[in-house]
């Protein structure tokens, strides 16, 4: 019994660390990121049609980095790369 309960208290508590972990917002500025490193980021996530239209976009919106965030955000991204896309959003930049 006491194995069992010691094994239970390390898979809640690497339950709960990963979880506040994940939770936890990424603080950046708007010196971190530029509109190509955007690009670059999310370049091997995206179909041709989506990344040329990041591209294209651009120009057009003042190259403002949230905005080439807002663009490339999608569903097929990875939450690593979600999250730092999510950060650049709520900086505003």
């Amino acid at each position: 019994m006491k194995y069992i309960s010691t094994i239970l208290f390390f898979i809640l508590f690497s339950t709960t660390s990963y979880s506040s972990e994940k939770n936890n917002h990424l603080k950046l500025t708007c010196q971190d990121y530029s509109w190509t490193d955007v690009e670059t980021l999310v370049q091997p996530y995206l179909d041709d049609v989506l990344f040329t239209a990041l591209v294209m976009q651009g120009q057009s919106s003042n190259y403002k980095v949230s905005e080439a965030a807002i663009q490339a955000m999608d569903k097929s991204l990875p939450d690593a790369i979600k999250r730092i896309l999510q950060a650049l959003i709520d900086a505003n930049c």
